[in-house]
């Protein structure tokens, strides 16, 4: 492998920090009190999520993300607050910045139980999470 090859690998590793699971759920996002619903999240990480759809949020923008979990047994909505890393016509991608304890018990559940290896994902669980990474109000 050159040098070249080498340093995008590395690249692309630090970039996929978490797992991402598919996770085929709608999601709304609020920015300043507008609310725009969005039909499939493409994936989901402990980091944060892919959102296949257009939107005028840009990069750095905070919002606040939703999931809705409409069950047989439950209907739970969890909520965090999270950056907007890139924004396009195709879709977006956003960054976990905070959430409470009970959204990230959700995200943790959701990772492991469509996860591929539900084993090596537990590693990336962090004990200090919810932490708020960037000064942010949601």
């Amino acid at each position: 492998m050159n040098g070249k090859n080498t340093a995008l690998l590395l690249h692309n590793q630090e970039r996929r920090r978490f797992s991402r699971v598919a996770f085929d759920r709608c999601a709304w996002l609020t920015v300043h009190d507008r609310k725009q619903r969005f039909d499939k999240v493409s994936n989901l990480s402990m980091g944060g999520v892919s959102i296949q759809g257009g939107s005028s949020l840009q990069a750095g923008d905070i919002c606040e993300f939703e999931l809705h979990d409409d069950g047989p047994h439950t209907c739970r909505v969890v909520k965090f607050c999270a950056r907007v890393i890139r924004s396009g016509n195709a879709g977006m991608a956003l960054e976990f910045v905070d959430m409470d304890v009970d959204s990230y018990m959700f995200l943790q559940t959701m990772i492991l139980y469509y996860a591929d290896d539900p084993l090596g994902v537990v590693t990336e669980f962090q004990d200090n999470f919810p932490r708020p990474s960037i000064t942010a109000s949601c």
